[in-house]
């Protein structure tokens, strides 16, 4: 008989982990950085000591090397939901739970859900997006949380500042609590953590999200955190992982947490709320749209361009090598339309959609940071290469329109 590899042992103990529910849980407390009170416990996943999978990242990385990341993930949320109840942690505090992009819009395992669900029912549960795998599968994660937004007290978006694609997809997501990642808490004034900054500040703004520093390790860091704006700090300065003190199982009290809410649309087109500018043929409109991405809209990296087309001519060898030279800067593009491929263009998404919804219509969205524009149009009733359209760079609306775009991306075919 064969000798099995290390990595199928590595890979067959993690399953008997997971099919055993073997996951324990310690909790970080997070500060009030102006009181210094502690308003809540992030739950964080282990497994077993003394095991190769003893740390979060050894089970996260065989989670998604055995393609078992939805069911990991769910049982992480049961471990730490018993590990609360059973501590007698104060219902006053946050919760903050972590969850995979990819689990989201998935159903809970029956063995599970009734743990979940008490916990859910008792905690102000903040319910912790990682950065793994964000722009994968958007329509999945947009649908998850606007699933799971109404159950919980608040949506986070983790380690914000540690890729490109937090940024990018951070005013899609409009989180409630942006989470800093300890870069941007750590880097001091440098150039790279106070972009990120002036970035996280434009959304807070706009949406009145919190504001948290990750990676606080000293009073020094902890102090900058607060005159840089951070409300609320988590890091070794206030707390290692652990057991939750006896002190934190009494009442605590907390602001509530709230941001602005973008509506949904059925179309891009919607969004115009029936503001239109005139009408144009194809021949017209290929200038403006250009002008939405590389002109007026001033945009700069970490963005996103979502480009709709209503027929595959309409995307022409100019859109082509214009989606090519923004994904090189870093912009993460895509491509919708009939006939389109899943690489519209190198470095780009793309997905074949005829869907009736749409009608034809044709869309160019734009959005970074302080930068937002859309070209809207769709087909004029009873002609042949006519459309109605608009412009707009009202952030909310652009915003509007890129969600509706994204839940019509179909993720890659192989899991990156």
């Amino acid at each position: 008989m064969a000798r099995k590899s290390k990595a199928a042992i590595a890979d067959d103990e993690f399953e008997r982990i997971l099919q055993s529910r073997s996951l324990e849980t310690v909790f970080q407390p997070i500060v009030h950085l102006e009181s210094m009170a502690t308003v809540g416990y992030e739950a964080l996943v282990r497994g077993p000591n003394g095991s190769r999978f003893a740390s979060a990242a050894a089970l996260v990385e065989a989670a998604y090397r055995t393609g078992r990341v939805v069911e990991f993930d769910w049982a992480a949320r049961a471990a730490a939901s018993r590990a609360a109840m059973a501590t007698g942690l104060s219902t006053d505090l946050l919760l903050f739970l972590n969850v995979e992009p990819l689990a989201l819009d998935t159903p809970c395992p029956r063995d599970l859900w009734p743990d979940i669900e008490r916990a859910f029912a008792m905690f102000r549960v903040v319910l912790e997006v990682t950065e793994r795998s964000l722009d994968r599968d958007p329509r999945s994660l947009l649908d998850g949380i606007a699933q799971q937004r109404p159950e919980v007290e608040a949506l986070a978006l983790d380690d914000v500042g540690s890729t490109t694609k937090t940024l990018a997809m951070l005013p899609v997501l409009s989180p409630d609590v942006i989470k800093l990642d300890i870069s941007v808490t750590q880097g001091g004034t440098r150039r790279a953590a106070i972009k990120i900054l002036d970035i996280a500040y434009e959304e807070s703004e706009r949406t009145g999200a919190t504001i948290l520093a990750e990676g606080v390790e000293t009073a020094a860091q902890s102090e900058r955190a607060r005159r840089f704006g951070a409300s609320l700090g988590q890091g070794h300065h206030f707390g290692w992982p652990g057991s939750v003190p006896q002190d934190a199982r009494q009442r605590t009290t907390m602001p509530g947490i709230a941001t602005e809410t973008v509506p949904d649309v059925r179309t891009p087109f919607e969004v115009l709320g029936g503001r239109t500018i005139g009408r144009a043929t194809v021949n017209m409109l290929h200038p403006l749209a250009r002008q939405v991405t590389h002109g007026g809209t001033r945009l700069v990296e970490p963005a996103l361009v979502i480009v709709l087309v209503p027929r595959p001519e309409v995307f022409t060898a100019a859109d082509q090598r214009s989606l090519e030279k923004l994904a090189q800067r870093g912009v993460i593009t895509a491509a919708l339309g009939p006939g389109l491929p899943v690489e519209p263009a190198t470095g780009a998404r793309g997905s074949s959609t005829d869907d009736p919804k749409l009608d034809g219509e044709w869309a160019v969205v734009a959005l970074g940071p302080s930068a937002a524009g859309a070209m809207l149009a769709r087909p004029v009733a009873g002609t042949a290469d006519e459309f109605e359209f608009g412009v707009t760079r009202d952030r909310k609306r652009v915003i509007a329109a890129a969600r509706c775009l994204l839940r019509r991306l179909d993720p890659p075919p192989n899991p990156s």
